[in-house]
């Protein structure tokens, strides 16, 4: 019998440990030191200078202000003195009125504060101005109501979303009724006299009118007829009146536009008829006129005294202006067009021109200078005129509007203006409004920047950024005793972005230059046959590469380098550099330029943002990534010619036809390809050989982009400057080199995991159906003589369930049998139960001996026994009537077909007899799927590794010639097994010989159990690690001992790695750090689980389990394959450092279900 006295890794020297340790050490410090490396790398990051480029394209040269100042008419100023003077003396009037302790007859809270919505109008900003100003409004008059040109009908057009956006403002809304006609682009005078001219007409359409505002819950309508052709205006005033009769009755509001000092117009009866009249203070100078001001002081007080004369001033809504025009000498190229503010704005910074605020008006001018080219394409220089109102405009006529009592104001238009306004437009600004809430006039000094805005000078695909959203700075005069703004200074103009585009081939057809550019890569499958065209044809070509995909296909990135293509940065994850943050966005292009310098030697000036590749961009999401760029001084390559070949589905045929219908219609160079993303690029691939074909034939040239600019491959891929920096960019090559490496191999190793986790699955499935089948194929039965089995039962401290376990082994229906308890000093009353609970029972016997460890219990008891067989269980556990009769049937039979020797030992079928909590149901389900499934397997090949001590049968001298238990592993059942393997004996299953144990109820006594089952089974593999792929021992060295080894010990291993990967690649690519399909992901995973579950549901039937009981796998993959890891490491770890371990007690409950028969 064996003594050992020192466990397997136990070890009193601590020098393995600390070599350990260091050696950890060391390797972090690498990691430390490499990762240091590419922060300093990034820091010091070479930034190649952008060489000079001669610019094409329109020039604007700066001019004086406008070289004559304008003079309204003199009866104008001789009769009014301007706001100023108005409410100088409205301030008199209310002082006295306070004095006298009067209130203000004509004030009106709350003002109307509306604003007019075209958000159909191209390059309307009206739904995003709403969007974030709509709190400051209490009314909007939509442009949505139209005349039908064919019938005469009724035409709405209504944006749902704007509709929805002034409901969550509890906006009043009242649509526009216009005249406008989008055939003409302009107001159309005889549509609308159909409808005034005609009472049936006018009575069906008014019905149309009211149905519709009906049904969408609007509050009325906004009426706005303009160049009207009426012979008299009664027309107009009774359509109005017919409209108030049908709107009165559903409590419909009727507003009308009127221009002022128009004798079209019947001010006072159309008053009669409409709740509210908006004055459009504004086009006193509009095209076709002089150029001249918007809407200046002097003539909007004049408006406002001569309307109110004839009506109320209550019920006068004042049109304010919130745009400008800009008029132009020479009609025959440049039109006079209507501008926002920010477009002037805009426009202003281009030119270098200077802004004047004229003080006499309250709007402000400017004037440039551009070239253009007439009909003949020549040159001519087109002067421009440009007036304007902003904020202290808009303020100032607020000011006057408020005081003078009107209703209130509207706006036109929104998304315009200035957005300045919004800092006061639902403010009142009258003089007690100031005087209980004062203005800070300081708000106004600065002036956003315009991002949604941008200019272009130059033509191109090339694109560079001359300016980036800046916002402007002012110098303002404040008259503080009116409280008016009576100066202001531009110190600052602000901006939007402002691009340079270059590098146009103006050469048609034959000659003409074209670039193939390919993004997203490279792709270990498509951009070899990408290349691979191109060497053959000897095309040129520019790569845009994704860093990450670069890191994993270094020598396509040297092969791309080495054959003289052109490459650019395509950022490092593929991702929107517009929606990331300034600093990630650096990282991204810093990381990915690192790469190519340390892969190439060269570094890049050519960049191209993902998703926003456009030549002319306009959105933000399009601008920012460009500015952003600039900013690591990069030109921003553009394109003109994209088939889409990104798009799923797509085939050869159509990115061929695309791009050369593009070709021919455009007259562009620069083509938009992809060799990687998506599911598969090999259309693309199929197509390029047609492309560059028929580009040849016409005549087509193709270059690269350096040449389209001028420049040479030296000038976009200038060579890293050699410096006392080299050694970083080698180090940084070895880091690149690492990754790369590192990353196939960890690929390859989860690859290989995966096949060989499938297929150990499905070569046990198909073991353990051999066995079944087997086994389903032959009787086994008892002989005449039966022997005398021992029943041995150690135990320790197991007051709790040892009187139950020997009650259920007494009812055992073997006859010839005895029980053997061996009291492996307890420090309960174990021994005390036992011994006054069966003392009248002589199959009964109990010894009591000092506390040696669970080896020695079973040793002394088998010592014991006096007949040939033992069968040994643990304290904790109950077996069924007829387990010890199926044991013993294995053991009279013959070793087995296929099979050299004596039945050693035959393993039980141990299931989980207290699943009472989610802990116990995972434990069960594992007994069944891996333990029991595994073991009917390996039953077939003779290389069972572990008779379990739950209940496990043995021949005496089997135990004997293997050398009894041991003390130096802690799995000494499995010791056991595998030493009688190696004497040549046959290991049994049988799967009717059944027992129910007491699993861990508990975390913490679960891992206190699974940490001696690791840690016992690494002991026993390294004990007999020479039997490994050692084919002396057949099965059970070629297959039981590898299968340890990979599939307990290795892949376990790796698997927290396997879904540490898995989590981190969910989050990153759902938080959009990675571009990644999450479902993909997921899909995989389940596809994996679904497989696992298909092995598990075979098992339980097999073992005629509840197959609902499979559900709880879903939850168990996710928590107790963790549990599992923590054990595995902790064994891992508790092997290298070499201390002694203990069996362990765990703590029993006692709630194993009584077992039936």
């Amino acid at each position: 019998m064996s003594n050992h006295t020192q466990q397997i890794f136990q070890t009193d020297n601590p020098s393995r440990w600390r070599r350990l340790k260091w050696t950890f050490r060391i390797f972090l410090m690498i990691f430390l030191f490499f990762l240091v490396v590419l922060v300093f790398a990034m820091i010091r990051g070479f930034n190649p200078s952008i060489p000079n480029l001669e610019e094409k394209g329109r020039e604007y040269a700066n001019k004086l202000d406008p070289s004559k100042s304008l003079t309204l008419s003199s009866k104008l100023n001789r009769k009014y003195k301007g706001i100023k003077d108005f409410l100088a003396k409205k301030e008199k009037e209310d002082s006295l009125r306070k004095k006298q302790g009067k209130e203000n007859p004509t004030k009106k809270i709350p003002y109307i504060r509306g604003a007019f919505y075209t958000a159909w109008r191209p390059n309307s900003d009206s739904y995003k101005s709403l969007e974030k100003n709509g709190d400051k409004l209490n009314t909007i008059f939509p442009e949505w109501f139209f005349i039908d040109t064919l019938n005469g009908n009724l035409h709405p057009v209504i944006d749902t979303a704007g509709l929805n956006l002034m409901r969550q403002y509890k906006l009043d809304v009242l649509p526009m009724l216009t005249n406008y006609s989008k055939k003409i682009e302009d107001f159309d005078g005889a549509l609308a006299h159909s409808i005034l001219s005609n009472k049936n007409k006018r009575s069906l359409f008014i019905k149309q009118l009211v149905d519709t505002l009906s049904y969408y819950q609007l509050q009325g309508i906004n009426i706005d007829f303009e160049e009207l052709k009426e012979k008299k205006s009664s027309n107009l005033v009774d359509f109005l009146r017919e409209v108030k009769n049908a709107f009165i009755k559903k409590n419909l509001l009727v507003t009308i536009d009127v221009p002022p000092s128009n004798k079209d117009y019947d001010y006072k009866n159309i008053a009669a008829y409409a709740d509210y009249i908006i004055l459009m203070a504004y086009d006193q100078f509009a095209p076709p006129s002089e150029p001249g001001p918007i809407s200046s002081q002097k003539w909007v007080e004049q408006s406002l005294d001569e309307t109110a004369k004839e009506i109320p001033s209550e019920k006068i809504i004042l049109g304010i202006a919130a745009f400008g025009y800009d008029w132009s000498s020479n009609k025959k190229v440049s039109r006079d067009t209507s501008y926002s503010y920010n477009e002037i704005i805009n426009n202003a910074k281009i030119s270098n021109a200077t802004i004047d605020y004229d003080n006499d008006t309250y709007n402000l001018n400017y004037s440039y200078t551009e070239e253009k080219k007439d009909g003949n394409g020549a040159v001519v220089k087109v002067d421009h005129e440009v007036w304007f109102t902003d904020a202290a405009t808009t303020f100032n006529i607020l000011r006057f509007s408020d005081e003078y009592a009107t209703a209130g104001t509207s706006i036109w238009v929104l998304g315009r203006e200035d957005k300045r306004i919004w800092k006061f437009y639902d403010k009142d600004l009258s003089n007690d409004g100031l005087d209980a809430q004062p203005f800070d006039f300081n708000s106004l000094a600065y002036v956003p920047s315009i991002p949604d805005n941008v200019k272009y000078t130059g033509t191109g695909e090339i694109l560079d950024i001359a300016s980036t959203p800046q916002r402007g700075k002012l110098n303002l005069e404040i008259d503080t005793t009116d409280r008016l703004i009576a100066e202001q200074t531009y110190i600052e103009l602000p901006s939007g972005y402002i691009i340079k585009k270059f590098a146009e081939d103006t050469t048609e057809g034959r000659g003409h230059k074209l670039i193939l550019t390919f993004d997203d890569g490279p792709s270990a499958e498509y951009t070899p046959k990408i290349l691979n065209i191109l060497e053959k044809e000897k095309v040129p070509a520019t790569f845009f590469i994704v860093g990450l995909q670069g890191e994993s296909n270094i020598p396509i990135l040297q092969h791309i380098n080495k054959n003289g293509y052109e490459i650019g940065n395509h950022t490092f994850t593929h991702n929107n550099i517009a929606k990331m943050s300034p600093e990630r966005a650096e990282v991204e292009m810093k990381l990915t330029r690192l790469l190519i310098e340390s892969i190439t030697g060269r570094s890049t000036i050519l960049f191209r943002a993902p998703y926003n590749a456009d030549a002319e961009p306009k959105t933000y999401e399009e601008l920012e990534p460009i500015a952003r760029s600039r900013e690591e001084n990069y030109l921003t390559i553009g394109e003109s010619i994209d088939p889409n070949d990104w798009q799923e589905g797509v085939n050869a045929d159509s990115i061929f036809n695309r791009t050369i219908r593009q070709i021919i219609e455009r007259n562009a160079s620069i083509i938009l390809l992809h060799d990687a993303g998506g599911e598969s690029r090999q259309a693309t691939v199929d197509a390029l050989p047609r492309i560059i074909e028929y580009c040849r034939q016409k005549g087509y040239v193709f270059t690269t982009v350096a040449d389209l600019m001028g420049k040479t491959k030296d000038d976009v891929m200038p060579l890293v400057p050699p410096s006392g920096d080299g050694w970083l960019i080698k180090l940084n090559f070895f880091l690149a080199e690492f990754a790369y490496w590192s990353g196939h191999i960890l690929f390859a190793l989860f690859i290989v995991g995966i096949f060989l986790s499938v297929g150990r699955m499905i070569m046990m499935a198909v073991l353990a159906a051999l066995q079944k089948r087997k086994d389903n194929g032959v009787t086994y039965s008892l002989p005449s003589d039966l022997p005398l089995v021992s029943i041995i039962v150690p135990a320790y401290n197991e007051e709790v369930n040892i009187v139950r376990t020997i009650e259920s082994l007494l009812n055992q229906d073997y006859p010839n049998f005895d029980i053997i308890v061996v009291d492996d000093g307890s420090r309960d009353s174990t021994y005390e139960k036992v011994s006054s609970s069966f003392k009248d029972y002589p199959k009964v016997k109990i010894f009591t001996k000092p506390n040696g460890g669970k080896a020695t219990a079973l040793n002394y008891g088998v010592n014991l026994s006096t007949g040939d067989f033992v069968v040994c269980i643990d304290a904790d556990t109950q077996l069924k009537q007829d387990a010890v009769t199926e044991l013993m049937k294995l053991f009279s039979s013959p070793a087995g077909e296929g099979r050299e020797g004596v039945v050693g030992a035959v393993a039980g079928n141990v299931k989980v007899g207290n699943e009472i909590n989610l802990l116990t149901k995972w434990q069960s389900i594992e007994y069944i799927t891996a333990q029991n499934f595994d073991r009917r397997a390996f039953d077939l090949l003779n290389c069972i590794t572990v008779v379990p001590g739950a209940i496990g049968a043995f021949r005496k001298q089997a135990i004997a010639d293997a050398g009894y238990f041991t003390m130096d592993t802690l799995a000494e059942d499995c010791d056991l097994t595998m030493r009688m393997l190696r004497h040549g004996y046959v290991i049994r299953n049988c799967t009717s010989a059944i027992s129910f144990t007491e699993a861990p109820e508990s975390v913490s006594m679960f891992l206190k159990q699974r940490f001696r089952w690791s840690f016992g089974v690494m002991q026993c593999f390294w004990k007999h690690r020479d039997t490994t792929f050692n084919p002396k021992y057949k099965n059970y060295g070629m297959i039981a001992m590898p299968n340890i080894l990979i599939f307990q010990m290795i892949l376990p291993f790796l698997a927290p790695l396997a879904d540490l990967i898995l989590l981190s690649s969910i989050v990153i690519a759902a938080l959009g750090i990675i571009q990644a399909s999450v479902g993909h992901i997921l899909l995989y995973y389940l596809v994996f689980t679904l497989v696992d579950m298909a092995g598990a549901a075979l098992a339980f039937a097999f073992e005629k389990e509840d197959h609902k009981k499979l559900l709880w796998i879903i939850p168990q993959r996710f928590i107790y394959r963790q549990l599992m890891y923590y054990v595995l490491i902790k064994s891992f770890r508790k092997a290298l450092k070499g201390e002694l371990q203990g069996w362990g007690k765990l703590k029993r409950t006692g709630n194993v279900t009584a077992v039936g028969t």
